[in-house]
């Protein structure tokens, strides 16, 4: 029952309430609701956006701050960056100059077949809470995919580990502007602090992901290697010499696919939402790395390293 509730929850908002996600954002008109000194905004897509979310945890665990959420379902990361804009820097009852503020950043994935687009977005986020006078928690995608989705069947799912890979790897501040943004560095050798997050949480190498999980057989792969058109194209592309231990690269990157999924007994109503357990560990793993003025009990909270 309560995950039909769901889906339906998640339909119902991401059709409904906003038809063009980013386009015509209404202004934010919400105030704070409470004297506590830190505030925090959680802002993303639908992982970040279910109310018994990670940042609910997070403002039960630390007793100095309040949170809100303005993550939305469905939102790209454009979307997410411009309903931040309107929700938040535009909002005449926010205002960064009277408390320590902060704003959790957890989005992406709708977007993530760009890759360099979406780091673009993200980290236009980033600098224009910076500019509003915000500090930022940077979280990476989290873990997704299933042996069931024909997404990520054979070596169809490599892409779309790599995208989201390099998402993550922004995020972690592990690659240059170039590599990052591709056509969208515009120019940048370096990174400003300002596009960067203060504090980055990885959770897509986390507690969440299901690290033990069974290899794929490599016979399948090894048979079918040579006549998958991705394959063949990405071979192309590599010099003759290297071709026989690029070929094994692949094959065990496919392997491993599933290593990388959100653990089974995390999922809610499919592979990409984690249920509450998941948000618990979430909220563990920022509450670790977030300064002590949040007045942060951590040991409340499930980090999911002892699983």
């Amino acid at each position: 029952m309560i995950r039909l509730v769901l889906v339906a929850l998640l339909v119902f908002v991401g059709s409904a309430v906003n038809a063009k996600p980013g386009v015509d954002e209404p202004v934010g008109d919400w105030s704070f609701k409470t004297d506590k000194p830190v505030k925090v905004i959680v802002a993303g897509g639908s992982v970040a956006a279910l109310s018994f979310g990670f940042g609910a945890y997070l403002e039960r665990a630390c007793s100095n701050i309040e949170v809100v959420n303005v993550a939305k379902v469905g939102y790209s990361a454009w979307a997410v960056m411009k309903r931040f804009e309107a929700q938040v820097v535009k909002n005449p009852n926010v205002d960064p100059k009277k408390q320590e503020s902060w704003v959790i950043v957890l989005g992406g994935l709708n977007s993530v077949g760009n890759p360099e687009k979406t780091n673009y977005d993200i980290m236009s986020l980033y600098t224009l809470a910076h500019q509003n006078g915000f500090k930022v928690v940077g979280l990476t995608l989290s873990p997704w995919g299933s042996e069931k989705d024909k997404r990520w069947t054979g070596f169809t799912g490599i892409g779309r580990q790599n995208n989201t890979q390099k998402a993550a790897d922004f995020v972690m501040g592990r690659l240059s502007p170039e590599v990052a943004l591709g056509k969208y560095a515009e120019g940048r050798t370096g990174w400003q602090a300002s596009e960067l997050p203060d504090i980055a949480v990885d959770l897509y190498d986390s507690p969440l992901r299901d690290k033990d999980a069974e290899l794929r057989p490599a016979g399948p792969l090894e048979r079918s290697f040579d006549k998958d058109k991705d394959m063949q194209k990405l071979m192309a592309k590599v010099p003759e010499g290297q071709q026989k231990a690029e070929r094994a690269r692949l094959i065990e990157q496919a392997r491993a696919l599933p290593r990388w999924y959100l653990r089974p007994e995390l999922h809610s109503f499919d592979h990409i939402h984690p249920k509450k357990e998941g948000h618990e560990i979430i909220a563990g793993q920022i509450c670790v790395k977030v300064p002590k003025s949040w007045g942060c009990d951590c040991s409340s909270l499930n980090s999911g390293d002892g699983k």
